[in-house]
């Protein structure tokens, strides 16, 4: 119990000590430079419209309109830096850092601390939403990057991912990184007061909350199956897989073999020649002749329409060439009537 007492009350300083030290000053060169690449591309669009370089001046309107949205991003991103460091907050104490690590201990079940890779690990309790169960999480906050934007991961100790994408653990969590959405500012704030136990709460709070408009994949989609060829996501009981290769898809995207009834992907179904049926491979035929396929009532005794035809058309003209002879007639002399020979 002391020597929990005394790694907590060290970390607690340690703790103080990043959040005290000389901020990492944000470096204005990519805002002069997403100013300086607006200028060189509202010159080009200036001078390839004054050319009436059409081609030219649409290419550089796209790449001004490119360079205009970064600019747009960095200001915010400068002007939020900006606002954090002007903006009055309460000054951590090593005290209130430990008894805020000490109030982690008593609401999560698993509390962890490692000095020597400067992280504080907490687990929460098990996750549902709307039916769906998601597990526990680890979120882990590395103290020693704790002025940056995001200096802690959240981790699935279970992963239950949706079979459309197996990087998503959670609705707002994809890879190891959580979708703040309205919680960033008060996770910010948290962090830059030293309210360790604030920030762990308030993560935990938007893990157990659900936000159709910021999911990565939607909730009731989880459970889901991705059609691999429009790529909609299907209930998993209303799946259709190929009876040849397996691949999944949905009821629309599958085609039903028109002699067996089964039913196939698009590479796996094939047609008729003659009729234009669909059929599987299995149940299409090869003509004798030509070797072309069919279905069975597209062919008379293994030969299609066309070859008969052919054959047909070939032993008419073999008759044609072989008539009887006509029979030869001896000239008429001395009034003698003719006779056949």
């Amino acid at each position: 119990m002391k020597n929990e007492i005394k790694q907590d009350y060290r970390a607690a300083v340690d703790i103080l000590q990043s959040i005290q030290g000389l901020p990492t000053p944000k470096p204005m060169t990519a805002l002069d430079e997403s100013v300086d690449q607006c200028r060189r591309w509202r010159r080009r669009l200036e001078l390839a419209t004054a050319r009436n370089w059409q081609a030219a001046a649409k290419d550089a309107a796209d790449r001004l309109r490119g360079a205009l949205d970064i600019l747009r991003m960095r200001s915010t991103h400068t002007i939020d830096d900006l606002t954090r460091r002007t903006r009055p907050h309460l000054e951590p104490t090593a005290t209130s850092v430990y008894r805020d690590i000490e109030g982690l201990r008593g609401e999560f079940e698993n509390v962890t601390i490692d000095r020597a890779k400067q992280r504080v690990t907490v687990q929460t309790s098990n996750i549902s939403l709307e039916f769906v169960e998601l597990g526990s999480f680890e979120i882990c906050l590395n103290w020693k990057f704790i002025k940056e934007s995001s200096p802690y991961d959240v981790l699935a100790v279970e992963p239950n991912c949706p079979s459309s994408n197996d990087s998503v653990t959670h609705p707002h969590v994809q890879g190891e990184s959580l979708c703040e959405g309205e919680g960033a500012d008060a996770i910010r704030r948290a962090l830059d007061e030293g309210r360790i136990y604030d920030f762990f709460c308030i993560v935990d709070h938007i893990l157990r909350n659900y936000n159709a408009d910021s999911a990565y994949v939607q909730i009731e989609d989880w459970d889901g199956v991705s059609c691999k060829a429009c790529g909609d996501n299907i209930n998993s009981d209303e799946v259709v897989g190929c009876c040849k290769c397996d691949t999944e898809l949905c009821l629309d995207c599958s085609t039903s073999c028109e002699a067996c009834v089964d039913r196939f992907c698009s590479e796996c179904i094939s047609s008729c020649d003659a009729c234009g049926g669909e059929l599987c491979q299995m149940c299409l035929k090869s003509c004798d002749d030509c070797g072309e396929s069919f279905c069975t009532s597209c062919l008379f005794e293994g030969t299609c329409d066309d070859c008969i035809n052919k054959q047909n058309e070939t032993n008419e003209d073999d008759e044609a060439t072989s008539e009887p002879p006509k029979p030869a007639v001896h000239t008429v002399r001395d009034g003698k009537v003719a006779v056949p020979a």
